[in-house]
Parts: C-alpha cells; sequence; structure tokens
C-alpha cells in the first residue's frame, strides 16, 4: 500500500441535473467539434447588448428577442457550468476512490503472498498450491519489470555495439 495523503470526501456527493432537464442536450458523436464555443470578450459583449441593441433592434432589422434568448442562454450556461464543476470533482474523487481501494487491496495481496511464501518455506509446501493463482497475479508486476529491464538492456548493449563498430545501431 502507498502511503499517501488521503481524506474523507466533504464535497458535493449528489448532483441533482434534473431542475436543468428542459435544456440538456445529447449530441450525436463528433458534433461538437462544429458548434461554436464562447472567446474572449464575451464578457464585454455581453455588457453591451443590453444598450445598444434596445437602440438599434429597428435599425439593424432585428428583433429585441434576441436580448432574452442571449439572457436566457448565459444563465442556462452559469447553472450547467456550476453542476459541472461539481460533477467534474465528483468524477475525480470516485476515480481516486477506486485507485486508494485497489492500492489497499493490493497491498492486502502482497501481504497474503508473503505469508503463503514464508509458511510454504518453512511449515507446509502445500499451501502454495492452494494460493497459485494470488501467488501469479502478484508476481506479474515483478515479471513484466525484468522484462522490461532485459528488454533495455539488450537495446542498450546493441547501442554500445554499434558505437563501438562505428555504425548508429537504429539499422536494427
Amino acid at each position: 500500500m502507498a502511503h499517501v495523503p488521503a481524506s474523507l470526501f466533504t464535497g458535493v456527493l449528489l448532483i441533482d441535473a434534473t431542475p436543468v432537464k428542459s435544456f440538456l442536450y445529447d449530441l450525436a458523436p463528433g458534433a461538437g467539434r462544429m458548434l461554436k464555443r464562447a472567446q474572449e470578450g464575451l464578457d464585454d459583449v455581453l455588457g453591451e447588448l443590453p444598450t445598444a441593441l434596445t437602440k438599434y433592434a429597428a435599425t439593424l432589422g432585428v428583433s429585441i428577442d434576441i436580448l432574452s434568448r442571449v439572457t436566457t442562454s448565459t444563465a442556462n450556461i452559469q447553472v450547467l457550468n456550476a453542476l459541472l464543476k461539481d460533477a467534474r470533482k465528483l468524477v475525480e474523487v470516485l476515480e481516486e476512490s477506486v485507485a486508494y481501494h485497489e492500492d489497499q487491496r493490493e497491498a492486502e495481496f502482497s501481504q497474503l503472498a508473503e505469508a503463503v511464501k514464508r509458511t510454504a518455506a518453512r511449515k507446509d509446501p502445500t499451501v502454495e498450491a492452494a494460493f497459485e493463482k494470488l501467488l501469479k497475479y502478484v508476481a506479474q508486476v515483478g515479471v513484466k519489470a525484468a522484462a522490461t529491464r532485459r528488454k533495455n538492456e539488450e537495446a542498450a548493449a546493441r547501442v554500445a555495439a554499434a558505437r563501438s563498430s562505428g555504425t548508429d545501431g537504429d539499422a536494427g
């Protein structure tokens, strides 16, 4: 088990999107790439619109209703962003909690495997057969690490041999 700082989560545990159901949209895969998103200067535009549109809507030949639609969209975005912030944090905490509990479980497996090996060596060799899958499971990280070390050592030896023979070693 890794010794990492951890504390119980005290943030928002329940996220209810029911109040925003009327303006939640599930887009087709990839459709989000086609949508225009907020840009730098948005706050300036939102500040300018009420005065300018009230004065010039008729001159522009547009409805003053644009202002209410923009205001509604802006309010919806603020509510959605607040929910999204809590949801992202909850997803982060859920993922971290899974990792924490996996680490706890793996530590238990390691301790148990050590006890099995110790008992098999000193008291009863038959216990190893009963925990064959556990022992293999726990050992696989070491087996992979050994294979990686061996592969890296072989690559380093090839590079060293290539340098000593005057080639770059990348041709093979």
